[in-house]
C-alpha cells in the first residue's frame, strides 16, 4: 500500500488562508463560515488588487458595517433568554418550596390550604401547588407549540421568520454598501455572520 511522504504531509494546508481556491469554495458552499470569510478576503484582494494583509483590514471594516445596529436587533433574543432562564429557576420554588407556595397562594390564588400533615414533603407541596401551576404552564407550552407550528408553515410558504428576514435585510444592506464586490460572496458571508457579535479570530 502506498503511503504519503513526509514532504507531501508538510505541504498540507493547516489554515484557511493556505487552502486552494477550489477547496475553499467547496467549504464555503457547505456553510463553513471561516471559509466564507477567507473567500471574501480573496474577493477583496482580486477586486482591489491588494495583498492579503491589506484585504484583511478591509474585511474587518465590512464586519463592523455588517454588525451595526446588532444590539437592538438582537434585543428580543436577549430578553427571551433572560425571561426563560428566570422563569425556569423561579418555577422550582414556586412548586416545591412551602414558604414560596404559601406566599404565592396568599397573594395571587387564595385557594384553601391543606392540613399541615399534607404539606410535610416537597412532593406534597408540589401536589398542592400544581393545582394552579398546571394551567399556566400547560397554556405556555401549548402557545409555544402553536407558534413553532406557525413558524414551520411560514417556512413552507417561503415566508421568512424574524431571524431569516433580518439576516436577508442585513445582507442586502452590505451588498449596497460595497457594490464593487461580488454580490453572492457578500451575501453568503453576511447571512452566516453570527448575531451574537462574536469577535472575528484572524490568528
Amino acid at each position: 500500500t502506498s503511503r504519503v511522504t513526509v514532504d507531501v504531509a508538510k505541504q498540507m494546508p493547516k489554515n484557511y488562508d493556505e487552502m486552494p481556491n477550489d477547496v475553499l469554495l467547496s467549504m464555503a458552499i457547505m456553510g463553513d463560515q471561516e471559509a466564507r470569510e477567507e473567500r471574501l478576503i480573496r474577493e477583496i484582494m482580486s477586486v482591489d488588487n491588494i495583498p492579503w494583509e491589506t484585504a484583511e483590514e478591509k474585511f474587518l471594516e465590512i464586519v463592523a458595517e455588517n454588525r451595526k445596529g446588532l444590539f437592538m436587533a438582537t434585543l428580543p433574543y436577549k430578553l427571551g433568554i433572560f425571561t426563560a432562564v428566570s422563569v425556569a429557576f423561579a418555577s422550582i420554588p414556586l412548586i416545591f418550596d412551602l414558604n414560596t407556595v404559601l406566599w404565592f397562594n396568599e397573594l395571587y390564588v387564595t385557594t384553601d390550604v391543606p392540613e399541615e400533615r399534607d404539606l410535610e414533603t416537597p412532593l406534597e407541596v408540589g401536589s398542592f401547588a400544581w393545582n394552579w401551576m398546571e394551567p399556566p404552564l400547560g397554556q405556555a407550552s401549548f402557545f409555544l407549540l402553536c407558534m413553532q407550528y406557525a413558524r414551520a408553515q411560514m417556512q413552507n410558504l417561503g415566508i421568512k421568520p424574524y431571524t431569516e428576514n433580518f439576516r436577508s435585510r442585513r445582507a442586502a444592506r452590505i451588498v449596497t454598501a460595497y457594490p464593487q464586490y461580488n454580490k453572492y460572496v457578500l451575501e453568503s458571508w453576511s447571512e452566516g455572520d453570527p448575531l451574537s457579535g462574536t469577535p472575528i479570530n484572524r490568528d
